[in-house]
């Protein structure tokens, strides 16, 4: 077993290490309560709960500022019926000024049982992207006349996405590892042939823990790592706490000098409503937007109508 362990371990380091070899790739957008919904960042996740899943988000960047992101994403996921496998379709669109990418991808993820207590899980996400930017409509300050660089439309289609990840866990704590896209997508400018390379790769390790405090509640504290090449590193430090009526809140601060507070409530087992705010706590950036907000809406299906689901921590 622990020689099959190692070989697996090899092989996803030499897949990750393929992935940071490469000059760039694209940043997948993530959502602000990432930490329970890690499927965002990891296709290793999908069917990892014993239920299906439909989830329709919506996240405002920046509130203030003109052009601002605006990323909306529809998930549903669901584990096959052996348990050990599961898959995902999700759609996300990204306007940020007047540019416009539409994300369509699929998740698969395998199983395998390292022993009686630990699990790894491996995952996969291929799909397209596509990018519409209407150049000439971007204009010069504070005349407001057109970019004579800008002559052209960007409008490329079914661009290449494919992400790997994978997750070790037990019922206590795990530790996962993604690059939700790993492939170099090169796009042109008609003029001049100009070639640009704007897309950043990006590697996600993320660890927690879950405690297990009196009253059936529980606290789960979470460190998330972003790499960027070119960038420097990104820190999330966050801590959610579980209460038995189907409640959680969390808490989360960011080296970007952000801070971010969400609640998440499910009704009757199935329906869950969840919602986050994000504020830069550095008064320099804060007073030129309002800060991010992000809603979702979940809905879990019995699909094999198992008597005992057990508790989603991660």
């Amino acid at each position: 077993m622990i020689k099959r362990f190692i070989h697996i371990v090899i092989v996803i380091c030499f897949l990750f290490g393929l992935g940071i070899r490469s000059v760039l790739g694209q940043e997948f957008p993530w959502s602000l309560q990432y930490i329970t919904n890690m499927h965002t960042i990891n296709p290793a996740y999908v069917g990892m709960w014993d239920r299906a899943g439909l989830m329709l988000s919506t996240r405002s960047n920046w509130v203030g500022i003109k052009g601002a992101p605006l990323t909306q994403n529809l998930t549903y996921f669901t584990p096959i019926k052996d348990q050990k496998s599961g898959v995902g379709i999700n759609i996300q669109r990204l306007n940020t000024g007047r540019e416009k990418r539409l994300f369509l991808t699929g998740d698969y993820s395998y199983q395998v049982r390292l022993d009686m207590h630990y699990y790894l899980r491996l995952g996969l996400r291929a799909g397209i992207l596509n990018i519409d930017n209407n150049l000439p409509d971007y204009q010069l300050y504070p005349d407001y006349v057109p970019d004579p660089e800008f002559t052209s439309d960007i409008r490329l289609y079914y661009m290449t996405v494919f992400g790997v990840g994978g997750v070790l866990y037990n019922e206590d704590y795990y530790v996962s590892l993604s690059i939700p896209q790993m492939v170099n997508n090169t796009f042109k400018v008609n003029r001049s042939n100009y070639s640009s390379l704007p897309e950043l790769k990006t590697v996600y390790l993320s660890s927690g823990y879950v405690f297990r405090l009196p009253k059936s509640i529980r606290l789960r504290p979470n460190l998330l790592i972003v790499g960027t090449i070119g960038k420097p590193l990104y820190f999330d430090a966050a801590a959610v706490v579980y209460f038995p009526s189907d409640f959680q809140v969390g808490f989360n601060l960011r080296s970007n000098g952000a801070m971010c507070f969400s609640g998440q409530y499910t009704f009757k087992n199935n329906l869950r409503l969840g919602y986050a705010a994000e504020y830069f706590v550095v008064p320099d950036i804060r007073k030129y937007q309002l800060g991010t907000y992000e809603f979702i809406v979940g809905y879990d299906f019995n699909l094999y109508r198992k008597k005992y689901v057990k508790p989603n921590y991660f």
